[in-house]
This record gives C-alpha cells, sequence and structure tokens, in this order.
C-alpha cells in the first residue's frame, strides 16, 4: 500500500489530513489532535492509519497511542530545552552589554537608556545563588527620580553570593568589603569650562 497526503489544514490546535491510495482505491481523512501541518507527509500518514488501528482494534490502538504519546512527549522537552538555551544565550549578552555600559564610568548612559537597559536584568530573586561576575538588580524605594532614571539599581557579585533579600542599606557592608559592585545611576558632573580662572582686579 502505497498512501499519498492530498489535503492537509491546520485549524484551532488541530490538523486535518486526507490521505488516499491508488490500487486499491482506499481513502481516509482524519482529524488529528495538535498542530501537525509541518511534519512530513509520511509521518502524517503513519499518524492517520494509526488512528484508524485504533478505530478498528482499541487494544493495539492504544498501546500505539502511548508510544506515540511518549514520542512526542521526548520531542517536546529536547525543542524545549533548546528553546530554554537559546534564550539564555540571549539573556546572557543583554546581560554583558548592559554591564559593559553600565561600568563605563567614563561615558555615563543618558538616564532614559540606563533605565531601560537595566529593566532587562531581572531582580535578586531570594535563596539563588549568583556565580562570580553575575548580575541581578533591586529596587530602592528611597530612589527619587529626577531624570526618567528609574529605581532600579545594579548589583554586580565577586564572588559566589547567595541573595537573602538583603536591602541595599544591607548590601552596604558587603559593598565597602570589595564583596559586590553597586551601580547606580548619578548625573553626570559639569565638565569645568576653560579659561574661568580666579581674577583679582589690578590695583
Amino acid at each position: 500500500m502505497t498512501f499519498k497526503v492530498v489535503n492537509k489544514y491546520h485549524d484551532n490546535n488541530r490538523t486535518f489530513v486526507a490521505i488516499r491510495q491508488e490500487s486499491p482505491y482506499t481513502a481516509f481523512d482524519r482529524v488529528l489532535i495538535g498542530d501537525r501541518y509541518d511534519e512530513s507527509d509520511e509521518a502524517l500518514i503513519q499518524a492517520v492509519l494509526g488512528q484508524i488501528a485504533t478505530e478498528f482494534n482499541p487494544a493495539d490502538g492504544v498501546k500505539k497511542l502511548q508510544e506515540d504519546l511518549h514520542v512526542q512527549a521526548e520531542e517536546y522537552e529536547t525543542k524545549l530545552a533548546k528553546k530554554d538555551e537559546e534564550i539564555r544565550k540571549v539573556k546572557d549578552v543583554a546581560e554583558w552589554s548592559v554591564l559593559a555600559r553600565v561600568t563605563d564610568v567614563d561615558r555615563p548612559l543618558d538616564p532614559t537608556v540606563f533605565k531601560r537597559g537595566l529593566e532587562l536584568v531581572d531582580l535578586g530573586k531570594i535563596g539563588t545563588t549568583y556565580p562570580a561576575q553575575a548580575i541581578f538588580a533591586l529596587e530602592d524605594p528611597n530612589h527619587t527620580e529626577k531624570f526618567s532614571e528609574g529605581k532600579r539599581v545594579m548589583i554586580q557579585v565577586t564572588e559566589p553570593f547567595t541573595y537573602q533579600g538583603e536591602t541595599l542599606e544591607q548590601l552596604e557592608s558587603l559593598y565597602q568589603n570589595g564583596k559586590i559592585g553597586i551601580w547606580k545611576w548619578t548625573e553626570p558632573k559639569q565638565p569645568q569650562a576653560t579659561g574661568d580662572l580666579e581674577t583679582q582686579p589690578v590695583q
């Protein structure tokens, strides 16, 4: 038997598949659960035939369904792990970019850019152990915005550090000991105008 897929379409988390065989002429139309539109024709044909087998022989069909579900679960986990890895890589690049710019004291960020950058950094999670050079953000409830710089402060750890919900004030001692870095947006100093030397009138 050689079946061919003659029609398929996806709608509302279901995939309609029509398969045909020329000799002897046989036609099956079935609705498969899930979005399976991008699967190969061979996979769709097997899925339709498997569903038909279930209808004519429920015991074997249930066994086949369990096997298919197990395979689909493994494929889903593999795709999920790959997607999580891709998200982690993008997040690492974003955090590296924020770290590089926030710590560049020679070129202070525009306050709105600083705010947007720190929004890309996750807030500290209680109980999380951060490896050396990792960063996280904290909200400074006592800070009053003047230039739309936001209320977030970036924390950079210099050694493995477990965050236990400390406030910025409580983290100051670690900052003083060099165990963490605390980066806040500060208003750039205005350059001193050249030629503004103090003079005295000639008597």
